[in-house]
């Protein structure tokens, strides 16, 4: 599916970059922003160290090869919001030559069951702006052990843990993509409201849950109206925050009204809301619904930008985002202004730390110019690659011909919508011809303008759409890669990347429109599961995981009959949950394979549905001995959906080295 670059702060929160713009979210994973999924199911390891509250170091603000001595006690503070909502405060110390001495104090770790903890570490610089701590330590205040639900222990998830500074931004990140920033230079910023405490808050779900009115105003059952999503537009509580909190007459959350879009149900929820100037109408934008009626505040660019935490700490983990758990602001923080005000729009995401500036629009003349310009140099079989943000240029599919090689004839194009407020984004819908106008191309292009002030061009929607390209009405397949190219597919939206399952370098998983209840996963190593999550013993071949499936109990599955997949003899076979199957409780749900003997992962089959395996035995050469193609869909749909997925199987191609 296409990316919504109106939409697009609720998925950025994972990226590790300091700064992005409206192109660089296009080109993330497979050229699709919703095809970026959150770094948090990428493994336990991950998941914990964030939880537990990283030790981040300081590293000097520097860019040559290596960085000068610090000076005789320097004192540095930093701080962040660790995921599950909790404040981490950091003090480093360094005397002269000796290592850097940190303090982190986490005042509700989740691993100590919610007490406060304190970490502690040394660490030396590795070049000019990396810093790796070999040995990090963590325990608990109340003296409790720390304890890890599932995944590797503590120490190993923490060891050699690397942060690396951004100058510019002055922003440390590690490698699980937390941002800190200084503690005296982020500006205004708060903690909790109304509630100033775990305890207060605790007492206020007390009263709350009785029916106290002076706290039943921040419980809302239906919060969360868009699949899963908060939007803090439709929640009096954020309202009431800045207007009795911090005083603001007019604001808007439309820049990015939801960074954390509830992926897992224990994360806070993070926003991003602007300040606009009361009273007063945005010259730039008369045009636009939302940005005409907010005017920037600072300059005629710049707007006061607050990003805010927020969560259900007395619910948290009884009941995760529960329709009964009081919410409070857990923290706040006005954001740093940016040094330009040229380029593509900078979103102020936690990772980035930036006010929101608004773009000087393209007038109708010029946007019309660019887009004539471009799309004659399709027709004309070169140079189109110049229009496009680079690396998106290589994303944009059927550049110069149709799928069955003829080129283009003529174009024609309509402007779809804008210039939309802030970035001045204009969403353009192009058409080409060939075949004597047989054959129709179409497309969605945005243009958005680069950091150089000129106008570049990005592939995709502004808002959400099925078939971003379409050949004569049907949606284009687009091409997977898998096991870094030893294994491709393609398939066409609907149909998207990385939704419904676990995803990483041994499993690729397509879903419907989005739903996992119809989905399609590739999965390379595959084992058995005894019970639960646990992994059984690795098959030697295709045939010997098919018994292993044929006689496991939780399951039960036909017999396997010989089939062909791109050209490799397969075995296929028809699984159903039996009942009472044992269930990972990850999921939950039953665990047919997975391709990780480490973690709960794989591939599901909920009670309900029927699964289509695929089994085969890799081609020499291959780096996985055995390969897995597994479709599950609800039973009275599993017939359509077979028929759906038949193109996707038949494009199969294996490529061993």
């Amino acid at each position: 599916m296409s990316a919504s670059l109106r939409d697009l702060g609720r998925r950025v929160d994972a990226l590790p970059t300091t700064h992005f713009d409206a192109a660089d979210l296009m080109r993330q994973g497979e050229a699709r922003l919703r095809r970026h999924r959150l770094a948090a199911a990428a493994g336990a390891a991950v998941a914990v160290a964030v939880v537990v509250g990283t030790a981040l170091l300081t590293v000097p603000d520097t860019r040559d090869a290596a960085p000068p001595p610090a000076a005789p006690n320097h004192v540095d503070t930093w701080v962040t919001t660790d995921v599950d909502g909790s404040t981490e405060t950091m003090v480093v110390r360094k005397s002269g030559d000796d290592p850097y001495e940190i303090v982190v104090r986490d005042d509700s770790a989740s691993v100590c069951s919610r007490a406060p903890s304190t970490m502690t570490g040394t660490g030396r610089l590795d070049g000019a702006r990396e810093l790796v701590i070999p040995s990090p330590v963590l325990t608990c205040d109340d003296e409790s052990e720390p304890k890890v639900e599932s995944g590797p222990p503590l120490e190993e998830v923490l060891r050699n843990l690397t942060f690396v500074h951004d100058p510019e931004a002055d922003t440390l990140t590690d490698s699980f993509g937390l941002v800190w920033d200084r503690g005296e230079t982020t500006g205004a910023s708060g903690g909790m409201w109304p509630q100033s405490s775990l305890e207060e808050a605790q007492e206020a779900q007390r009263l709350a849950d009785a029916g106290d009115p002076r706290f039943t105003w921040q419980v809302w059952p239906d919060i969360f109206p868009r699949q899963g999503q908060m939007d803090p537009r439709a929640v009096e509580f954020f309202t009431r925050f800045l207007q009795e909190e911090l005083g603001w007459e007019e604001f808007s959350w439309s820049v990015a009204p939801g960074l954390n879009a509830g992926v897992l149900n224990d994360w806070p929820w993070e926003f991003v809301v602007v300040r606009c100037a009361p009273g007063r109408m945005n010259p730039l934008y008369t045009k636009d619904p939302e940005g005409r009626g907010c005017a920037p505040t600072i300059d005629e660019h710049r707007y006061e930008t607050l990003r805010i935490n927020a969560d259900q700490p007395a619910r948290h983990w009884e009941a995760p985002n529960g329709p009964s758990g009081i919410w409070v602001v857990t923290r706040w923080a006005m954001l740093q202004p940016i040094t330009d005000t040229n380029g593509l729009l900078r979103i102020a995401a936690p990772a980035f730390q930036r006010q929101v500036q608004q773009v000087v629009p393209p007038s109708d003349a010029e946007a019309t110019a660019f887009m004539r310009a471009f799309l004659q140099v399709r027709v004309d079989g070169e140079g189109a690659e110049e229009y496009l943000h680079a690396p998106a240029g290589a994303q944009n599919p059927l550049l110069y011909a149709t799928t069955s090689d003829a080129p283009y004839e003529r174009s024609e194009f309509e402007l779809v919508q804008g210039p939309v407020w802030p970035g001045g984004w204009m969403e353009f819908k192009v058409r080409l011809f060939a075949d004597g106008g047989s054959t129709v191309v179409e497309q969605p292009l945005v243009v958005d303008r680069g950091e150089d002030g000129r106008l570049v061009l990005v592939y995709g929607t502004l808002e959400d759409e099925d078939f971003p390209t379409t050949e004569n009405g049907e949606a284009l397949a687009e091409p997977f890669e898998f096991l870094d190219g030893e294994v491709t597919f393609a398939a066409a939206p609907p149909w998207d990347y990385g939704v419904a399952g676990w995803d990483g370098p041994t499993m690729h998983t397509v879903g419907y429109g989005g739903d996992d209840d119809e989905r399609v996963a590739v999965v390379a190593h595959p084992q058995p599961v005894e019970t639960g999550c646990q992994a059984g013993r690795a098959p030697s071949d295709a045939e010997a995981l098919a018994r292993s499936i044929r006689s496991d109990p939780d399951f039960e599955a036909t017999a396997p009959v010989a089939v062909t997949v791109g050209g490799n003899d397969a075995l296929r076979m028809d699984v159903t949950a039996a009942p009472g199957a044992s269930v990972c409780e990850a999921y939950p749900a039953p665990l047919v394979l997975t391709p990780n003997d480490h973690h709960p992962s794989g591939v599901v089959l909920k009670q309900g549905e029927r699964m289509r395996l695929y089994l085969l035995d890799a081609p020499e050469g291959s780096s996985t001995r055995i390969l897995a193609i597994a479709i599950a869909a609800p039973e009275d749909r599993f017939e359509t959906v077979l028929d759906a997925t038949a193109p996707i199987v038949d494009s199969f191609e294996f490529h061993a080295p």
